[in-house]
């Protein structure tokens, strides 16, 4: 790496600590009432490069499991701490693909980060975050970019491949992408992996630990997936190190309202 290039992503880091979209769109956070797939993020809290937690009145939040490689001991009920200035939100025990305990636009705004990878039906998941949202609600999605991560030698997933998916009802104990994630995973990026026979172990076991990136993504993909799903896509940014964040609206209006 050259001394330029190094100098430039050291001050990408520094600055990087909100999203530019996040001063523009605040205001749609502001004492409204959320729901958080795959919480607490450090993304959305106050330090975060989203900072979405300060400003809501309530929030909840859904895991798929009562314990998770992120959270060693999830309860459900009145549990869910993502600000210490906040009350708690609820947390729900349930799979971001099926959530019918949930009302219909029960949400202004729906939080997602670094999870929609590792979901095997993507589609199937926005389906059910879009309809959570109140009309006018808002969609925070943050995805890694590929380029940046240990999936960087693996392809992108493609429109198709997404759509094939749901189309065919492919559920989460799905390990059709396992052959490549073994041949094209770097382990050199990913420390918490172990060696390779820990990985591979793991990674057979990937419905019970949800480790594996199911799809992987850019920015241009991560864009076109969204407006798929029939929401108006408001912001597309890259953040330093290697998220990908999408901002996108329920309602096909033109204008931010």
């Amino acid at each position: 790496m050259g001394v330029t290039r190094a100098i430039s992503m050291r001050l990408r880091k520094l600055l990087a600590r909100r999203a530019r979209s996040f001063s523009v769109y605040k205001s749609a956070f502001i004492g409204k009432i959320g729901i958080e797939i795959g919480g607490p993020s450090q993304v959305f809290s106050r330090r975060g490069i989203f900072p979405v937690y300060p400003l809501a009145e309530h929030l909840d939040n859904c895991n798929f499991s009562k314990s998770t490689v992120w959270e060693d001991d999830i309860k459900q009920g009145q549990t869910f701490r993502f600000d210490r200035r906040k009350p708690v939100g609820r947390q729900y025990i349930i799979e971001a693909t099926a959530m019918e305990c949930l009302n219909s636009g029960a949400y202004d705004f729906v939080l997602s980060s670094h999870v929609l990878e590792h979901v095997a039906n993507p589609i199937l998941a926005l389906s059910e975050w879009k309809r959570l949202l109140a009309d006018d609600g808002v969609l925070v999605l943050l995805l890694p970019d590929k380029k940046y991560t240990f999936d960087h030698r693996r392809p992108l997933t493609t429109m198709e491949h997404l759509i094939a998916d749901f189309e065919t009802g492919v559920r989460d104990d799905d390990l059709t992408h396992l052959p490549e994630i073994l041949a094209l995973h770097n382990l050199k990026r990913d420390s918490e992996a172990g060696d390779f026979e820990a990985f591979k172990k793991r990674s057979t076991r990937n419905f019970e630990n949800r480790c594996l990136h199911q799809h992987v993504f850019d920015a241009d993909l991560a864009a076109k997936l969204v407006e798929y799903m029939g929401l108006k896509v408001h912001a597309v940014e890259e953040i330093y190190p290697h998220h990908i964040l999408v901002l996108a609206k329920k309602t096909a209006a033109t204008l931010w309202q």
